[in-house]
């Protein structure tokens, strides 16, 4: 997971990373914040929070096999 292994990172270099529009990125960032596993740590750059990192180390990261865009793996 980006976040994870690189720190904090913008939802430009988030959306790059998976094929994403930076918008969608960034509102799914903003939902994250809110639910507290993520945090904003200014200039739109986004860092793994306290809960998300106890999520992303409790579980497997799963993938879907729909082809959708799957914008879960921001946070877990």
């Amino acid at each position: 997971m980006a976040l994870a292994d690189e720190g904090p990172l913008s939802a430009v270099d988030l959306a790059g990373m998976i094929d994403e529009h930076p918008l969608t990125v960034e509102q799914a960032c903003d939902r994250l914040c809110d639910q507290g596993d993520i945090r904003s740590v200014g200039s739109r750059r986004y860092e793994l929070a306290a809960s998300g990192q106890h999520q992303f180390t409790d579980a497997e990261p799963t993938r879907s096999g729909s082809g959708g865009s799957d914008m879960s793996g921001l946070a877990d």
